[in-house]
């Protein structure tokens, strides 16, 4: 017995033979026999603390140098994320946990074959006053057992564990599609952020040749001390962005770096977004793409996967009430001092009829029969939603790309107006709030193409991901 629970049997005799069950220390003691509380905090205000040795952290993955220096396209950066996100390992090891319970269900339909050996020594005293010798005994005993018939219960167990593999199945499969859908976002963004930097130090250029202009005419006397310090206060804005826009990117790539598994420390050089290239085009229909999303979406086919468990465990749970045929046979040895050894066996068949279980039974076939109408309701919003979210994916895309010809334009026109309005200035027939007006417009006109692009490919990628399968192009 352990020694805190010889504790508490000695406190317990003591204080009934006291009748003392009210002394003073005692009732708190009996409250916490086992001393459970001292690993409680101080109190709501202190944090827990603990020391118990946890496992290790897993180490952080890194990148070697060649790798470093490659330039990664999004088909590469998608097939390394699924291999080292522990994402998608953790749901591959769901699966395999799965595959084992299959194998646990279907070991069912196999015999059982158990070995146990008693060890013994025995000696007794007769009335007559003597004493038997002492004998040891060994008594090997070998139990063979298989269940002849069961109406159904090992195959509606075997049907469920095999259903619940495909609900493991398509988690992994909606894992694999998140996973690469995470990585997608994060590099079209990681494009964008790097394409609005480079707008930025165009625009602190920009900004500089305009400061140059106003000094040279406030030297001339063309120009005022306000329209000077107005250019000033611009170019200071201008490199205030610049100089956020950098951590910008920085937290993208470390984004990006996150979704392959890898430590947000990492660098990673990809290609920079061309601003010239049409955006992705998509020739398929909403009507067509949500058929295709009714077998091809991962989450959709778990739910349908969840009725199959939920049908499975209403045939098992019926199957439960009825009686059960089996066979059983066994043989043993035994081996005892002073005397010959010997052998038994014994064959039989043993039916088990469940005649009443305090309407245990009863409540588990109802319970399954309601999970079995939950889980088909379940898979109709699930269809719904799948529906809707390919409906609205599918028009956001295309919003995307109906903006982008306008956003062309208009930065093709704000660059020639400022160039103008440039022109101009360094003639004195243009002010420099014209000058700056000009220079917001085209900064602004800037950053609309580049999210019109980047927002594009995030909507494609969406889109992939609401129907179940790559569309379109995967990378700019």
């Amino acid at each position: 017995m352990p020694p805190k629970l010889l504790m508490l049997a000695v406190c317990t005799l003591f204080c009934v033979v006291e009748g003392g069950w009210a002394q003073a220390g005692v009732g708190a003691w009996l409250s916490d026999p086992l001393d459970t509380d001292r690993g409680l905090s101080a109190g709501p205000a202190h944090p827990w603390t603990t020391r118990a040795t946890l496992p290790d952290l897993p180490k952080s993955p890194g990148l070697s140098g060649a790798e470093q220096a490659h330039l990664w396209t999004l088909p590469q950066l998608t097939a390394y994320a699924l291999s080292h996100n522990p994402q998608t390992a953790a749901a591959w090891d769901a699966l395999r946990a799965q595959a084992a319970g299959l194998g646990m269900a279907e070991s069912a339909w196999l015999p059982s074959l158990s070995l146990d050996t008693r060890f013994g020594r025995r000696q007794a005293a007769s009335t007559a006053g003597f004493t038997v010798p002492a004998r040891n005994s060994i008594n090997p005993n070998l139990t063979l057992s298989y269940t002849l018939w069961d109406f159904g219960l090992r195959s509606a167990k075997v049907a469920a564990a095999r259903a619940q593999e495909w609900v493991a199945g398509f988690t992994q499969n909606q894992r694999i599609q998140s996973v690469a859908f995470s990585v997608a976002q994060a590099y079209y963004q990681l494009l964008g952020n790097q394409s609005l930097l480079l707008a930025e130090e165009k625009t602190v250029a920009e900004n500089r040749k305009n400061l140059e202009a106003a000094e040279v005419l406030h030297r001339a006397g063309q120009a005022t001390i306000g329209a000077l310090y107005q250019a000033r206060a611009a170019m200071a804005q201008a490199q205030s962005t610049l100089a956020a826009q950098r951590q910008t990117v920085r937290s993208s790539e470390g984004t990006l770096a996150g979704t392959l598994g890898l430590s947000p420390r990492t660098t990673l050089k990809i290609s920079p977004l061309p601003l010239g290239q049409e955006p992705p085009q998509l020739h398929r229909a909403a009507e067509t793409l949500m058929h295709a999303a009714l077998a091809a979406n991962p989450a959709l086919q778990q739910a349908r996967a969840q009725v199959a468990v939920a049908q499975a465990n209403i045939r098992s749970a019926e199957a439960g009430a009825l009686p059960s045929l089996g066979i059983s046979s066994s043989y043993g040895y035994l081996f005892q001092g002073g005397f010959r050894p010997g052998d038994t066996w014994t064959m039989g068949l043993t039916l088990t009829v469940p005649l009443f279980t305090g309407f245990n039974t009863h409540y588990q076939i109802r319970q399954s029969r309601a999970l079995a109408d939950q889980a088909q309701s379940n898979l109709a919003a699930s269809r719904n939603s799948t529906e809707v979210t390919v409906w609205q994916d599918y028009h956001s895309f295309r919003s995307a790309t109906a903006a982008y010809p306008g956003a062309r334009s208009g930065l093709e026109n704000a660059r020639k107006a400022l160039e103008v309005v440039q022109a101009q200035y360094r003639v004195g027939q243009a002010t420099i709030q014209d000058v700056l007006l000009a220079e917001s417009t085209l900064a602004q006109a800037r950053y609309t193409l580049i999210q019109n692009i980047v927002n594009s490919y995030v909507a494609l990628a969406q889109l992939g991901q609401a129907v179940g399968m790559p569309l379109g192009e995967d990378a700019p």
